[in-house]
């Protein structure tokens, strides 16, 4: 629980951030037209929402299993995140929309000021900051979440570096300038949408967490393993649950038997420190293996 409240903290002053970049930009792409600015605002708009989802989801993720879910509710927070990469792409369909008609019409060039070279730059500078912490706090909190988020508010750095070019174009007369960096814009939203999606997606699938070689190897280092077989892992980060066959000496007592187990086990959650969850099936040494 300890853990969660440190994610939510988090999220909850990116959450700060994120609205105060998405109003300043989109104020200022009201004002001076320009399409960049604002798709770009949309961008950072649906950074704050994503932290509302995740700040609304996180306590209910952490919450112990249950008689009806007996592996917990972590996953949750993995719907979350890809939540982010559905509205991601949904959001940007209306200004990539209006970017094509802006180069097909002739968009009139938006109005540029040193104010908004002030406006984009300050949120740049945020936007940088943001998406490094938020990175590094994902990371230490073991939060797939935050690493989703902060990839998304990465993407946000690119982006603004193009709008500031799109800028300086426009100043310097170049019509189509702002509507093909709200192009460039979409482009970039829609990529971040599916990394963010693709990559929380295999969770769900229960797609391999670690590799079975790796484990293998520490499970036969243990005393009295004959043989291991049938490994199989999924989950997310700091959440893993792992199940596999052993094979042992068939003339050992059952206690002993038992206890070796335990002990891989253990070692094993020595080290994966992630694993929270390991099932282990006992086999006599000359019993068929079978399957994975």
């Amino acid at each position: 629980m300890d853990n969660v409240r440190a994610v939510r903290r988090v999220v909850l002053l990116i959450l700060a951030l994120n609205a105060l970049v998405a109003g300043a930009k989109g104020a200022y792409g009201w004002w001076s037209g320009s399409l960049a600015v604002a798709s770009d605002a949309l961008h950072s708009l649906l950074d704050a929402a994503g932290n509302v989802i995740g700040a609304l989801v996180l306590r209910a993720a952490a919450s112990p299993p249950d008689e009806g879910h007996p592996y917990g509710h972590r996953k949750i927070e993995i719907v979350a995140a890809a939540l982010i990469g559905i509205l991601i792409a949904g959001g940007s369909l209306r200004f990539g929309w209006s970017a094509v008609q802006a180069l097909m019409a002739g968009h009139p060039a938006p109005e540029v000021t040193s104010l908004g070279f002030g406006v984009v730059g300050g949120t740049l500078i945020v936007n940088v900051f943001v998406a490094v912490w938020e990175a590094k706090k994902g990371r230490e909190l073991g939060s797939p979440f935050l690493v989703a988020d902060a990839m998304h508010t990465a993407s946000d750095v690119i982006v603004t570096l193009g709008v500031i070019a799109s800028l300086i174009a426009s100043r310097a007369g170049v019509r189509w300038a702002d509507a093909a960096a709200a192009l460039g814009v979409l482009a970039v939203v829609v990529h971040v949408a599916w990394r963010i999606l693709s990559s929380n997606l295999g969770v769900l699938l229960d797609r391999v967490a670690l590799d079975a070689d790796r484990i293998r190897a520490e499970v036969l280092s243990v005393p009295g393993v004959m043989s291991c077989h049938r490994i199989r892992s999924r989950g997310l980060e700091g959440s893993v649950a792992v199940d596999l066959h052993l094979q042992v000496d068939g003339s050992m007592p059952l206690r002993a038997a038992h206890a070796i187990s335990h002990e891989v086990e253990d070692r094993l959650k020595q080290k994966f420190p992630g694993f929270a969850d390991v099932t282990i099936h006992v086999e006599p040494e000359d019993e068929p293996e079978e399957g994975l």
